[in-house]
C-alpha cells in the first residue's frame, strides 16, 4: 500500500511527531496507508524535543518487528513506523550509503556562524553589501549549531541545501503513485517558518531536478501550520524574544496567503491560553512539556490521510481550523467533538491507558492466570526484547506514554482526560475522568477479575513464544476495546 511521509520541521514538527506515535501506539487508524516514514528536520542536534521524540520513535519500530502477523486496524501498533532506509530494505530496493538508518535529517554538524556558512568574507563587496541590507549583525554573528533562534530569513538559507541532499533524492527516488507527504511546522519561529514553505516549492516544481518529478508534482500534500501557543520568559541573553511572535506570525501569513503552490490542504492552530516556558535558545535544555496542540496537531495528521485524493485534488486548496465544544481550561473527552476527535482520539487513548494501568498495576497479580500463563509473560516479561520495548515506551521517564500524559496536564490550559493513575489503579470503573462506570450488585464493571477473565478467553491455549507478542497485542487490544463498548458511558 501507500506511505506517509511525514517531514517534521523544527521543535513544533518533533513534538506533534511525538503526540502522533502516542496515538498510532494506542491504534489509531491512518486511513490511506500502511507506512508511515517520519523525516525530522532540526539543524539543532542536541535539540532536547528532538531527541526524545527520535527515542520514541525507535523504541516504537523496534517493538512492532516482534509482530508477526502485523497487528490489524484499531489494535495497539497497528501502523507500521520506518526510517527511510528501513523502508528501503523492507522494499527490497537499493540502500544509497549515504542516507542514515535514523528518522532526522543529517545537516553533518554544523558548528559554524551564519557569516562563516554564507563565506561572507570571500564575498565581493558589493555582496557584502546586500548581505548587510538584509541580515543584522546580530544574524550573521550566530552560531548554527542551534538552528536558527527564530530568524526564517537565516533558516531560509541554510535549509536550501535540502533540495540537493541524499536524503531527499533517496526520499523522491521512494515515492510512488498513492504516496502522500505532510509537513508539519511552526510559523512563530525559525526552522519551521522558513523550512515548510521551501520543502513544499521543491516538492512542486516541475523543473526540479529529484527523481520522479512528475508524482511530487501532483501527489497529495497537506500541512500543519501552528501559530503561537506558548510564551517564553523574558531572557536579555536569548535571542528569542516571545513578543515579536504575532508579528513574525503576521509576516509569514502575508507571505503564505501567495507562496504556497500546490498546497492541496493546510491546518491552522493555535491557542490564546499560553504559559510561559524557559526561555532556551536550542539545545538539550530546549524540552518543552507535552501540549494539547500538539496532540490536535497529530490529529489533524489523520484527518488529512482520511480524505480521498480526488478530493483533495479537485477542491484545492482546503483550508481547516480546530475548535472545542466548549471552551476549557481543562479539556477531557466530553469536551471533544464527537464527530472526530472524539472517536479518533479518545477510545485509542482510554485502551492505551487501561493496558498501562494494567500491566503496571495488575499483572503482578494475574501471572499465574491462564491468559499469562499460555503467553509465558512471567518470564518474558523480563526477557524477552519485545516487552523490554513495551515497558520503555509506556514507562520511560523521558519520551513515555505515561510522561507523555502527565505533561499534558501542566499547561495553562491541560488535557486531562483520565482519572490520577493512583486512584484508577485500585478501581478501574473510574479511569476516564467524567465517566465512571456504572456498577451495582450483580455488575463490577471494570473490575480486575471482569478484564482478567475476558483475557482468559481471549487466549484459550497455549502460544509459541515467537507467536506471543502478536497475540499479546491482539488479546488486549480486543479485550479493551470491548471493554470500553460494553462498560464506560461515552464509548458504546
Amino acid at each position: 500500500m501507500a506511505k506517509l511521509y511525514v517531514f517534521g520541521i523544527g521543535g513544533t514538527g518533533s513534538r506533534v511527531i511525538r503526540s502522533l506515535t502516542m496515538l498510532l501506539a494506542a491504534g489509531a487508524q491512518v486511513e490511506n496507508c500502511d507506512r508511515v516514514v517520519p523525516i525530522i528536520i532540526d539543524p539543532d542536534a542536541q535539540n532536547g524535543d528532538m531527541a526524545r521524540t527520535v527515542e520514541l520513535l525507535k523504541t516504537y519500530e523496534r517493538l512492532r518487528r516482534h509482530l508477526r502477523p502485523e497487528p490489524g486496524a484499531g489494535q495497539f501498533f497497528a501502523t507500521n513506523i520506518q526510517t527511510l532506509a528501513s523502508m528501503a530494505a523492507s522494499e527490497n530496493r537499493p540502500r544509497d550509503p549515504r542516507v542514515k538508518e535514523t528518522f532526522v535529517y543529517n545537516f553533518g554538524g554544523m558548528d559554524e556562524s551564519f557569516r562563516d556558512f554564507l563565506h561572507y568574507d570571500d564575498m565581493p563587496v558589493e555582496s557584502r553589501y546586500l548581505v548587510d541590507v538584509l541580515f543584522t549583525p546580530q544574524n550573521l554573528a550566530s552560531k548554527l549549531t542551534v538552528g536558527f533562534k527564530g530568524s526564517p530569513n537565516v533558516g531560509s538559507l541554510v535549509l536550501n541545501q535540502l533540495a540537493n541532499s541524499p536524503e531527499m533524492e533517496f526520499f523522491a527516488n521512494s515515492f510512488e503513485e498513492g504516496d502522500r507527504v505532510f509537513f508539519i511546522s511552526s510559523i512563530f519561529g525559525g526552522t519551521g517558518a522558513a523550512g515548510f514553505p521551501l520543502l513544499l516549492k521543491n516538492l512542486r516544481n516541475p523543473a526540479s531536478a529529484l527523481p520522479r518529478v512528475e508524482l511530487l508534482n501532483t501527489a497529495p500534500i497537506g500541512a500543519l501550520t501552528v501559530l503561537p501557543y506558548f510564551n517564553l520568559l523574558a531572557d536579555d541573553g536569548s535571542a528569542i524574544d516571545s513578543n515579536g511572535f504575532i508579528t513574525k506570525t503576521k509576516a509569514a501569513l502575508a507571505y503564505y496567503q501567495k507562496n504556497l503552490p500546490g498546497l492541496n490542504a493546510l491546518y491552522y492552530l493555535g491557542d490564546q491560553s499560553t504559559g510561559q516556558l524557559p526561555n532556551h535558545e536550542g539545545g538539550s535544555k530546549q524540552q518543552n512539556n507535552a501540549h494539547f496542540i500538539e496532540l490536535v496537531g497529530a490529529l489533524a495528521v489523520l484527518d488529512f490521510m482520511r480524505q480521498p485524493a480526488d478530493y483533495l485534488a479537485s477542491n484545492q486548496p482546503l483550508y481547516y481550523e480546530y475548535g472545542l465544544e466548549r471552551d476549557e481550561r481543562t479539556v477531557q473527552f466530553q469536551h471533544l467533538d464527537p464527530g472526530q476527535s472524539l472517536r479518533h482520539a479518545a477510545r485509542p487513548l482510554a485502551q492505551l491507558q487501561l493496558l498501562a494501568l494494567w500491566l503496571r498495576h495488575h499483572l503482578a497479580d494475574t501471572t499465574d492466570a491462564p491468559y499469562a500463563n499460555h503467553l509465558g509473560l512471567a518470564k518474558a516479561w523480563r526477557d524477552d526484547d519485545f516487552y523490554q520495548q513495551l515497558q520503555r515506551l509506556l514507562a520511560d521517564p523521558q519520551f513515555g506514554y505515561e510522561a507523555w500524559l502527565r505533561e499534558l496536564q501542566t499547561n495553562e490550559r491541560t488535557f486531562r482526560p483520565f482519572e490520577d493513575p493512583a486512584l484508577a489503579a485500585k478501581d478501574l470503573n473510574r479511569v476516564v475522568a467524567g465517566q465512571p462506570v456504572e456498577t451495582g450488585f450483580f455488575n463490577k464493571g471494570l473490575g480486575r477479575d471482569y478484564l482478567r477473565g475476558k483475557l482468559n478467553d481471549a487466549l484459550p491455549k497455549p502460544v509459541l513464544p515467537a507467536d506471543g507478542p502478536a497475540a499479546f497485542v491482539t488479546a488486549f487490544s480486543e479485550v479493551l476495546g470491548q471493554a470500553l463498548t460494553d462498560k464506560v458511558p461515552g464509548f458504546r
